[in-house]
């Protein structure tokens, strides 16, 4: 018993959730939580609970970021603040950037993997485009200069009856960054707060 009691403790330590070490042990969940409370394993909050679920099951990684920047460094974190503040969704569990000037996109992005040290797989991108726009090269286009491949792309999304000089504005169409971290988008809105001057 007391074997089994360590073993619980180990892996809830390492980060996996009852349900997970219940499958792993073929223990049920209401026998752990009681071996839990026996051994005073504190339990996770939500936040953290949700936080090392997708860590662990889902195999996603945790942004990590920089510390002691360069001057050049910190110069692109404050862009990237900036653009955010103007462009970005403040609201939601997702860091969402959108634009459709290329430059602008390149330079958040170079803010998110610089600065805030996030994991290439969990950005997507999302396409805005008109019906007289070619979808193929401009997903081509937004993949070679993002570096991010077209499998990470969402549907497209067409706008129907715009065309002519609407079109020359966005003739690269418009995208949609997204980073699925509800805690990185705190993180970002946290730094925006400090650059809010006192009304």
């Amino acid at each position: 018993m007391k074997k089994t009691e360590k073993k619980i403790s180990q892996l809830y330590n390492s980060g996996l959730s009852v349900n997970q070490i219940s499958e792993k042990l073929g223990i049920t969940a209401s026998r752990i939580r009681y071996f839990m409370k026996k051994s005073l394993i504190i339990c996770r909050n939500h936040s953290d609970a949700s936080k090392l679920l997708h860590m662990t099951k889902f195999g996603k990684k945790q942004f990590q970021i920089k510390k002691n920047l360069t001057v050049e460094e910190e110069n692109l974190r404050v862009a990237g603040i900036m653009l955010y503040w103007g462009e970005g969704t403040k609201m939601g569990n997702s860091v969402v950037f959108s634009n459709s000037d290329p430059q602008m996109i390149v330079l958040f992005l170079a803010f998110l993997r610089t600065v805030c040290g996030i994991d290439e797989n969990r950005l997507h991108l999302l396409l805005h485009v008109y019906d007289d726009q070619n979808e193929m090269q401009l997903k081509s286009f937004w993949s070679r200069i993002t570096n991010i491949p077209i499998n990470q792309f969402s549907k497209t999304f067409v706008h129907h009856g715009k065309t002519g000089s609407y079109k020359k504005v966005s003739k690269f169409g418009t995208i949609s960054l997204r980073y699925s971290d509800k805690e990185l988008l705190r993180v970002i809105n946290d730094w925006i707060d400090k650059f809010c001057l006192p009304m």
